[in-house]
Protein backbone atom coordinates (compact mmCIF):
# COMPACT_ATOMS: atom_id res chain seq x y z
CA UNK A 1 0.00 0.00 0.00
CA UNK A 2 1.38 3.42 -1.00
CA UNK A 3 0.82 6.08 1.66
CA UNK A 4 0.21 9.55 0.22
CA UNK A 5 -0.09 12.87 2.02
CA UNK A 6 -1.57 15.75 0.01
CA UNK A 7 -0.42 19.11 1.42
CA UNK A 8 -2.34 22.26 0.48
CA UNK A 9 -2.49 25.88 1.69
CA UNK A 10 -6.14 25.76 2.81
CA UNK A 11 -9.35 23.82 2.20
CA UNK A 12 -11.69 26.68 1.40
CA UNK A 13 -13.35 27.08 -2.00
CA UNK A 14 -10.89 26.75 -4.87
CA UNK A 15 -10.01 24.80 -7.99
CA UNK A 16 -6.94 23.13 -6.48
CA UNK A 17 -9.02 21.98 -3.52
CA UNK A 18 -11.57 20.48 -5.89
CA UNK A 19 -8.78 18.74 -7.78
CA UNK A 20 -7.41 17.22 -4.56
CA UNK A 21 -10.87 15.98 -3.56
CA UNK A 22 -11.36 14.35 -6.96
CA UNK A 23 -7.91 12.72 -6.90
CA UNK A 24 -8.51 11.30 -3.44
CA UNK A 25 -12.10 10.21 -4.13
CA UNK A 26 -11.05 8.37 -7.29
CA UNK A 27 -7.88 6.77 -5.94
CA UNK A 28 -7.24 3.06 -6.33
CA UNK A 29 -8.17 2.18 -2.75
CA UNK A 30 -6.55 -1.26 -3.07
CA UNK A 31 -3.12 0.26 -3.60
CA UNK A 32 -3.20 3.92 -2.47
CA UNK A 33 -4.02 5.28 0.97
CA UNK A 34 -4.46 9.07 1.21
CA UNK A 35 -4.46 11.72 3.91
CA UNK A 36 -4.67 15.50 3.48
CA UNK A 37 -2.92 18.26 5.43
CA UNK A 38 -4.05 21.88 5.23
CA UNK A 39 -1.44 24.48 6.18
CA UNK A 40 -3.98 26.51 8.14
CA UNK A 41 -7.66 26.55 9.02
CA UNK A 42 -10.40 24.14 7.98
CA UNK A 43 -13.06 24.78 5.32
CA UNK A 44 -15.79 22.97 3.37
CA UNK A 45 -13.37 20.73 1.49
CA UNK A 46 -12.04 19.39 4.79
CA UNK A 47 -15.57 18.28 5.64
CA UNK A 48 -16.06 16.78 2.17
CA UNK A 49 -12.84 14.77 2.54
CA UNK A 50 -13.83 13.51 5.96
CA UNK A 51 -17.23 12.44 4.61
CA UNK A 52 -15.47 9.99 2.28
CA UNK A 53 -13.30 8.68 5.11
CA UNK A 54 -10.07 10.58 4.38
CA UNK A 55 -8.11 11.79 7.44
CA UNK A 56 -7.55 15.57 7.40
CA UNK A 57 -4.89 17.39 9.44
CA UNK A 58 -5.03 21.14 10.06
CA UNK A 59 -1.41 22.13 10.74
CA UNK A 60 -2.27 25.55 12.15
CA UNK A 61 -5.52 27.07 13.37
CA UNK A 62 -4.71 30.33 11.55
CA UNK A 63 -2.13 31.57 9.08
CA UNK A 64 -0.46 33.54 11.86
CA UNK A 65 1.20 32.48 14.08
CA UNK A 66 2.55 29.83 11.67
CA UNK A 67 2.46 26.78 13.91
CA UNK A 68 2.58 24.64 10.76
CA UNK A 69 6.35 25.18 10.74
CA UNK A 70 6.77 22.62 13.51
CA UNK A 71 3.52 20.63 13.30
CA UNK A 72 4.19 19.63 9.68
CA UNK A 73 7.56 18.11 10.55
CA UNK A 74 5.97 16.10 13.35
CA UNK A 75 3.20 14.86 11.05
CA UNK A 76 5.43 13.60 8.25
CA UNK A 77 7.84 11.94 10.66
CA UNK A 78 4.96 10.20 12.42
CA UNK A 79 3.03 9.33 9.26
CA UNK A 80 5.90 7.66 7.38
CA UNK A 81 4.38 8.66 4.02
CA UNK A 82 5.78 7.27 0.78
CA UNK A 83 4.61 10.25 -1.29
CA UNK A 84 4.27 13.91 -0.29
CA UNK A 85 2.12 15.70 -2.88
CA UNK A 86 2.15 19.52 -2.62
CA UNK A 87 -0.49 21.93 -3.95
CA UNK A 88 -0.45 25.78 -4.12
CA UNK A 89 2.25 28.27 -3.18
CA UNK A 90 2.42 28.02 0.61
CA UNK A 91 2.73 24.25 0.57
CA UNK A 92 5.37 24.36 -2.17
CA UNK A 93 7.37 27.30 -0.84
CA UNK A 94 7.33 26.35 2.85
CA UNK A 95 6.29 22.75 3.53
CA UNK A 96 8.09 21.09 0.62
CA UNK A 97 11.60 22.45 1.39
CA UNK A 98 11.05 21.42 5.01
CA UNK A 99 10.19 17.89 3.89
CA UNK A 100 13.32 17.86 1.70
CA UNK A 101 15.47 18.96 4.65
CA UNK A 102 14.01 16.15 6.76
CA UNK A 103 14.49 13.62 3.96
CA UNK A 104 10.86 12.48 4.11
CA UNK A 105 9.04 10.81 1.23
CA UNK A 106 9.08 11.33 -2.52
CA UNK A 107 8.15 14.99 -3.12
CA UNK A 108 5.78 15.89 -5.94
CA UNK A 109 4.69 19.42 -6.82
CA UNK A 110 1.31 20.03 -8.50
CA UNK A 111 1.16 23.32 -10.42
CA UNK A 112 -2.47 24.46 -10.78
CA UNK A 113 -1.80 28.10 -11.76
CA UNK A 114 -2.05 29.91 -15.06
CA UNK A 115 0.89 29.67 -17.42
CA UNK A 116 0.67 33.42 -18.15
CA UNK A 117 3.64 35.50 -16.93
CA UNK A 118 1.33 38.50 -16.55
CA UNK A 119 -0.56 36.59 -13.86
CA UNK A 120 2.43 35.05 -12.09
CA UNK A 121 4.62 38.13 -12.32
CA UNK A 122 8.37 38.32 -12.80
CA UNK A 123 8.87 38.52 -9.02
CA UNK A 124 7.52 34.97 -8.62
CA UNK A 125 10.05 33.32 -10.95
CA UNK A 126 12.95 32.95 -8.53
CA UNK A 127 10.87 31.79 -5.50
CA UNK A 128 8.98 29.31 -7.69
CA UNK A 129 12.13 27.97 -9.30
CA UNK A 130 13.83 27.56 -5.91
CA UNK A 131 10.79 25.75 -4.53
CA UNK A 132 10.75 23.39 -7.51
CA UNK A 133 14.33 22.35 -6.76
CA UNK A 134 12.90 20.48 -3.77
CA UNK A 135 10.63 18.48 -6.11
CA UNK A 136 11.39 15.10 -7.59
CA UNK A 137 8.49 15.44 -10.04
CA UNK A 138 6.26 18.35 -11.11
CA UNK A 139 2.73 17.81 -12.38
CA UNK A 140 1.36 20.57 -14.65
CA UNK A 141 -2.39 20.75 -15.23
CA UNK A 142 -1.99 21.74 -18.88
CA UNK A 143 0.46 22.06 -21.74
CA UNK A 144 0.48 25.82 -21.22
CA UNK A 145 1.57 25.47 -17.59
CA UNK A 146 4.27 22.98 -18.60
CA UNK A 147 5.58 25.38 -21.25
CA UNK A 148 5.72 28.16 -18.66
CA UNK A 149 7.68 26.00 -16.21
CA UNK A 150 10.20 24.82 -18.80
CA UNK A 151 10.45 28.17 -20.59
CA UNK A 152 10.26 30.91 -17.97
CA UNK A 153 11.48 29.00 -14.93
CA UNK A 154 14.05 26.83 -16.66
CA UNK A 155 12.72 23.55 -15.26
CA UNK A 156 14.13 20.53 -17.11
CA UNK A 157 11.40 19.19 -19.45
CA UNK A 158 11.90 15.60 -18.27
CA UNK A 159 11.00 16.70 -14.72
CA UNK A 160 7.49 17.87 -15.74
CA UNK A 161 4.49 15.64 -16.46
CA UNK A 162 1.17 16.96 -17.78
CA UNK A 163 -1.96 15.56 -16.14
CA UNK A 164 -5.19 17.40 -16.91
CA UNK A 165 -7.58 18.15 -14.10
CA UNK A 166 -10.31 15.57 -13.86
CA UNK A 167 -13.97 15.83 -12.94
CA UNK A 168 -16.18 13.36 -11.12
CA UNK A 169 -18.78 13.03 -13.85
CA UNK A 170 -21.15 11.18 -11.52
CA UNK A 171 -21.27 14.10 -9.08
CA UNK A 172 -21.44 16.71 -11.84
CA UNK A 173 -24.01 15.79 -14.48
CA UNK A 174 -26.90 17.44 -16.31
CA UNK A 175 -29.98 17.87 -14.10
CA UNK A 176 -33.51 17.04 -15.19
CA UNK A 177 -35.77 20.05 -15.85
CA UNK A 178 -37.50 19.33 -12.55
CA UNK A 179 -34.18 19.24 -10.68
CA UNK A 180 -33.13 22.53 -12.28
CA UNK A 181 -36.40 24.16 -11.26
CA UNK A 182 -35.95 22.89 -7.70
CA UNK A 183 -32.33 24.09 -7.59
CA UNK A 184 -33.44 27.57 -8.67
CA UNK A 185 -36.09 27.54 -5.98
CA UNK A 186 -33.34 26.86 -3.43
CA UNK A 187 -31.77 30.19 -4.39
CA UNK A 188 -35.12 31.98 -4.55
CA UNK A 189 -35.15 32.20 -8.36
CA UNK A 190 -38.23 31.69 -10.54
CA UNK A 191 -38.02 28.56 -12.68
CA UNK A 192 -38.44 30.52 -15.93
CA UNK A 193 -35.68 33.08 -15.16
CA UNK A 194 -32.61 32.53 -17.33
CA UNK A 195 -29.82 32.17 -14.79
CA UNK A 196 -26.12 32.63 -15.48
CA UNK A 197 -23.47 31.61 -12.98
CA UNK A 198 -19.77 32.02 -12.30
CA UNK A 199 -17.56 30.41 -9.71
CA UNK A 200 -14.09 31.25 -8.45
CA UNK A 201 -11.98 33.23 -6.05
CA UNK A 202 -13.08 36.86 -5.88
CA UNK A 203 -9.76 38.20 -7.12
CA UNK A 204 -8.77 40.67 -9.88
CA UNK A 205 -7.61 37.99 -12.33
CA UNK A 206 -11.09 36.40 -12.29
CA UNK A 207 -12.53 39.62 -13.76
CA UNK A 208 -15.93 39.36 -12.06
CA UNK A 209 -16.56 43.05 -12.73
CA UNK A 210 -17.49 41.88 -16.23
CA UNK A 211 -20.45 39.99 -14.72
CA UNK A 212 -21.74 43.31 -13.37
CA UNK A 213 -21.39 44.78 -16.87
CA UNK A 214 -23.35 41.84 -18.27
CA UNK A 215 -26.14 42.33 -15.74
CA UNK A 216 -26.49 45.97 -16.80
CA UNK A 217 -26.64 44.99 -20.47
CA UNK A 218 -28.95 42.00 -19.97
CA UNK A 219 -31.56 43.16 -17.46
CA UNK A 220 -33.85 40.15 -17.89
CA UNK A 221 -31.28 37.66 -16.54
CA UNK A 222 -30.23 36.54 -13.06
CA UNK A 223 -26.50 36.30 -12.26
CA UNK A 224 -24.94 34.23 -9.46
CA UNK A 225 -21.29 34.32 -8.38
CA UNK A 226 -20.01 31.63 -6.02
CA UNK A 227 -16.76 32.22 -4.16
CA UNK A 228 -14.93 34.35 -1.62
CA UNK A 229 -11.86 36.53 -1.86
CA UNK A 230 -10.32 39.98 -1.46
CA UNK A 231 -12.52 41.63 -4.11
CA UNK A 232 -15.82 40.94 -2.32
CA UNK A 233 -16.32 44.40 -0.82
CA UNK A 234 -15.36 46.10 -4.07
CA UNK A 235 -17.81 43.95 -6.04
CA UNK A 236 -20.57 44.57 -3.50
CA UNK A 237 -20.00 48.33 -3.85
CA UNK A 238 -20.11 48.16 -7.64
CA UNK A 239 -23.32 46.09 -7.59
CA UNK A 240 -24.92 48.65 -5.29
CA UNK A 241 -23.65 51.57 -7.39
CA UNK A 242 -25.15 49.99 -10.51
CA UNK A 243 -28.48 49.61 -8.68
CA UNK A 244 -28.72 45.95 -9.65
CA UNK A 245 -30.57 44.87 -6.52
CA UNK A 246 -30.14 41.12 -6.14
CA UNK A 247 -29.85 40.41 -9.88
CA UNK A 248 -26.12 39.89 -9.24
CA UNK A 249 -25.79 37.84 -6.09
CA UNK A 250 -22.52 37.01 -4.35
CA UNK A 251 -23.18 33.64 -2.75
CA UNK A 252 -19.91 33.22 -0.88
CA UNK A 253 -18.59 29.70 -0.40
CA UNK A 254 -20.99 27.14 -1.84
CA UNK A 255 -20.56 23.69 -0.37
CA UNK A 256 -23.01 21.99 -2.74
CA UNK A 257 -21.26 22.85 -6.00
CA UNK A 258 -23.28 20.35 -8.05
CA UNK A 259 -26.46 21.98 -6.74
CA UNK A 260 -25.12 25.38 -7.77
CA UNK A 261 -24.56 24.29 -11.38
CA UNK A 262 -27.97 22.61 -11.43
CA UNK A 263 -29.60 26.03 -10.92
CA UNK A 264 -27.92 27.54 -13.98
CA UNK A 265 -28.92 27.82 -17.61
CA UNK A 266 -25.44 28.94 -18.70
CA UNK A 267 -21.98 29.34 -17.19
CA UNK A 268 -19.69 32.31 -17.76
CA UNK A 269 -15.95 32.42 -17.09
CA UNK A 270 -14.65 35.98 -17.66
CA UNK A 271 -11.09 35.42 -16.32
CA UNK A 272 -8.10 37.40 -17.53
CA UNK A 273 -5.73 34.51 -16.74
CA UNK A 274 -6.34 30.80 -16.17
CA UNK A 275 -4.69 27.41 -16.40
CA UNK A 276 -7.30 24.68 -16.75
CA UNK A 277 -9.98 25.83 -14.28
CA UNK A 278 -11.94 23.25 -12.35
CA UNK A 279 -15.03 25.48 -12.37
CA UNK A 280 -15.16 25.37 -16.17
CA UNK A 281 -14.76 21.58 -16.22
CA UNK A 282 -17.46 21.16 -13.57
CA UNK A 283 -19.82 23.33 -15.61
CA UNK A 284 -19.00 21.33 -18.75
CA UNK A 285 -19.65 18.05 -16.96
CA UNK A 286 -22.96 19.51 -15.74
CA UNK A 287 -24.04 19.92 -19.36
CA UNK A 288 -24.07 23.72 -19.32
CA UNK A 289 -23.40 25.91 -22.35
CA UNK A 290 -20.20 27.73 -21.39
CA UNK A 291 -19.23 31.26 -22.37
CA UNK A 292 -15.58 31.74 -21.53
CA UNK A 293 -12.55 33.93 -22.03
CA UNK A 294 -10.47 32.84 -24.98
CA UNK A 295 -7.32 31.72 -23.12
CA UNK A 296 -4.93 29.05 -24.45
CA UNK A 297 -5.83 26.11 -22.21
CA UNK A 298 -9.54 26.97 -22.29
CA UNK A 299 -9.36 27.18 -26.08
CA UNK A 300 -8.05 23.60 -26.02
CA UNK A 301 -10.65 22.37 -23.49
CA UNK A 302 -13.51 23.79 -25.60
CA UNK A 303 -11.87 22.64 -28.85
CA UNK A 304 -11.55 26.10 -30.31
CA UNK A 305 -15.19 26.98 -29.74
CA UNK A 306 -16.76 23.69 -30.88
CA UNK A 307 -17.92 22.87 -27.34
CA UNK A 308 -18.61 26.35 -25.98
CA UNK A 309 -18.36 30.02 -26.86
CA UNK A 310 -15.02 31.82 -26.64
CA UNK A 311 -14.84 35.58 -26.05
CA UNK A 312 -12.07 38.12 -25.63
CA UNK A 313 -11.81 39.19 -21.95
CA UNK A 314 -11.02 42.79 -22.93
CA UNK A 315 -14.14 42.97 -25.15
CA UNK A 316 -17.14 42.80 -22.79
CA UNK A 317 -19.56 43.20 -25.67
CA UNK A 318 -18.45 39.83 -27.05
CA UNK A 319 -19.73 38.18 -23.86
CA UNK A 320 -23.04 40.03 -24.20
CA UNK A 321 -23.43 38.76 -27.77
CA UNK A 322 -22.49 35.18 -26.83
CA UNK A 323 -24.89 35.00 -23.89
CA UNK A 324 -27.64 36.49 -26.02
CA UNK A 325 -27.04 33.72 -28.57
CA UNK A 326 -27.27 30.81 -26.12
CA UNK A 327 -30.29 32.32 -24.35
CA UNK A 328 -32.20 32.95 -27.57
CA UNK A 329 -31.26 29.70 -29.33
CA UNK A 330 -32.28 26.67 -27.26
CA UNK A 331 -30.89 24.21 -29.81
CA UNK A 332 -27.49 25.93 -29.69
CA UNK A 333 -27.47 25.85 -25.89
CA UNK A 334 -28.36 22.14 -25.88
CA UNK A 335 -25.66 21.42 -28.47
CA UNK A 336 -22.92 23.18 -26.48
CA UNK A 337 -24.00 21.58 -23.22
CA UNK A 338 -24.05 18.06 -24.67
CA UNK A 339 -20.74 18.54 -26.49
CA UNK A 340 -19.08 19.86 -23.33
CA UNK A 341 -20.34 16.87 -21.34
CA UNK A 342 -18.93 14.45 -23.93
CA UNK A 343 -15.53 16.17 -23.72
CA UNK A 344 -15.47 15.73 -19.95
CA UNK A 345 -16.34 12.05 -20.25
CA UNK A 346 -13.64 11.44 -22.86
CA UNK A 347 -10.84 13.82 -21.82
CA UNK A 348 -11.37 15.07 -18.26
CA UNK A 349 -12.65 12.16 -16.19
CA UNK A 350 -11.38 12.20 -12.61
CA UNK A 351 -10.71 8.45 -12.67
CA UNK A 352 -8.33 8.84 -15.64
CA UNK A 353 -6.51 11.73 -13.93
CA UNK A 354 -6.17 9.69 -10.73
CA UNK A 355 -4.71 6.72 -12.63
CA UNK A 356 -2.21 9.02 -14.40
CA UNK A 357 -1.09 10.51 -11.07
CA UNK A 358 -0.79 7.07 -9.49
CA UNK A 359 1.38 5.97 -12.41
CA UNK A 360 3.69 8.87 -11.56
CA UNK A 361 3.72 7.81 -7.90
CA UNK A 362 4.74 4.30 -8.88
CA UNK A 363 7.52 5.45 -11.23
CA UNK A 364 8.95 7.92 -8.73
CA UNK A 365 8.93 5.37 -5.91
CA UNK A 366 10.72 2.81 -8.10
CA UNK A 367 13.32 5.41 -9.06
CA UNK A 368 13.83 6.55 -5.45
CA UNK A 369 14.23 2.97 -4.22
CA UNK A 370 16.68 2.28 -7.01
CA UNK A 371 18.71 5.27 -5.84
CA UNK A 372 18.51 4.08 -2.25
CA UNK A 373 16.37 7.04 -1.12
CA UNK A 374 13.49 4.95 0.26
Amino acid sequence: MTRVLHVIDHLGLGGAQSAVLDLVRNRDANHVECEVATMHGWGPFAEALQEIGVPVHSLSATRWPPSYLWSFGKLIKRGQYDILHFHLQGANWIAKPLAAALGCGVRISHDHASGDIRFRGMASLLPDALAHFASQRIIAVSEGVRDFLTGWEGIAPDLVSVVSNGIDTETFQPPTPEARSQAKKTWGIKSDTFTIGSMGRLAPEKNFELVIFLAKQLPEFQFLIAGEGPERRSLEAKIKEADLGDRVRLLGQVNNRAGFYAALDAFVLPSLYEGLPMALLEAMASGLPCVSSNLPDIFSALRGGKDGMLCEPDLPESFVAAISQVSNNKDLAIHFGAAARIQCLSRFAASASARAVEKIYHAELLFARGQGHC
